[in-house]
């Protein structure tokens, strides 16, 4: 197999989840079926087990982890180990041919985006993650408004040592899982400059109700949605009609912006805290796109989804992540009932 350090969206599918991880792989699976994703490359796991060998890191790490013989007891050994291996990682200099594949993709998607240098987010892409089967979502780095060669090469190897975070290896050594996993994609992708962000459900977690995407969202980045700092605005809209069964607009104090040096939380101005974050119109186009990831997976999907501030609907939705809901609940009595008295007596 041709050894690759670096693939554009274009050329990715499902089939390379163990070549760009599973976040970036369905990131190039969205853009194949059509759906609105911000341009972006990957830096493949191939490119990280390169960095590993040429720089001895590999080595440096195994000699390490034989140190610790016995799973460790506390937090405190577990931030022990972490720090150590990934000191190893950002103490290492990217080698000249890796840095320069990177700085030559990274120009290609300047142009392409008609910029000198293009704002663009660097996000980990296990390839585990995301897995219905697997926990480490959310566990992996991911950076906002990386700007210039400098920056970019450095967040990809903050991201590459995400891998070794104590809360990974734990759940590494829980389940007899290699502590030492060198299968890590970096997505680098055009930023969007989000004038509101956030979550779209095709099933809804609580109550395993299908029906339905639920829509949650909040001014800014996605951030306040996914962490859960603000109550967001939710729609609930109707998958087969896609009409608007219930919409909730939150006061929404808090919200997450781009900032040069990357995000950063801040007050959501008073005009705006109890308007709608996001348009009907916006609401439905959103459910549309969510109901036809849904259909190309088979099961029900969480997707992040991001409106960008620079350009009019309906092009300005982008699409940015999906993976199956591990969480979905089956539904009980109380639940169906609870779902036949929101349809038959919401407002309209």
């Amino acid at each position: 197999m041709t050894i690759q350090w670096i693939l554009e969206f274009e050329k990715i599918d499902q089939e390379c989840v163990n070549v760009t991880g599973t976040k970036c792989a369905n990131l190039g699976e969205l853009m194949r079926i059509g759906m609105p994703v911000p341009p972006g490359f990957v830096v493949t796991a191939q490119a990280f087990d390169f960095f590993l060998r040429e720089t001895g890191a590999d080595e440096e790490m195994d000699k390490i982890l034989k140190t610790f013989k016995e799973v460790p007891k506390s937090i405190e050994e577990y931030e022990t180990i972490s720090r150590t291996l990934s000191q190893i990682i950002t103490s290492n200099d990217i080698p000249k041919e890796l840095k320069e594949a990177v700085s030559q993709a990274y120009k290609g998607l300047s142009a392409e985006c008609k910029m000198k240098v293009v704002p663009v987010a660097v996000r980990s892409s296990g390839c585990a993650e995301d897995l219905p089967t697997a926990a480490f979502a959310g566990q992996y780095e991911s950076y906002l408004n990386v700007i210039g060669d400098h920056d970019l090469l450095n967040r990809v190897r903050d991201c590459w040592a995400s891998l070794f975070t104590s809360r990974a290896i734990s759940y590494r050594m829980r389940n007899n899982l290699p502590i030492m996993d060198k299968l890590m994609g970096v997505i680098v992708q055009k930023v969007v400059n989000s004038r509101s962000a956030g979550v779209a459900f095709t099933a809804l977690p609580s109550t395993g109700n299908t029906t339905w995407v639920m829509i949650e969202g909040n001014w800014g980045t996605a951030e306040s949605v996914v962490q859960g700092f603000v109550t967001p605005d939710r729609y609930y809209i109707t998958k087969e009609t896609l009409e608007i069964e219930e919409k909730n607009i939150s006061q929404k104090l808090r919200q997450h912006v781009i900032t040069e040096t990357g995000t950063s939380e801040e007050p959501v101005p008073e005009n705006k805290q109890s308007e709608p974050c996001f348009s009907d119109e916006e609401a439905k186009k959103i459910a549309d796109m969510a109901k036809r990831v849904e259909s190309h997976y088979g099961t029900p999907q969480d997707i992040e989804w991001a409106i960008e501030a620079d350009l009019s609907y309906p092009d300005n939705i982008f699409l940015v992540q999906t993976r199956p809901i591990t969480t979905l609940k089956k539904k009980s009595a109380v639940d169906q009932v609870a779902d036949l008295m929101l349809t038959r007596f919401v407002k309209r």
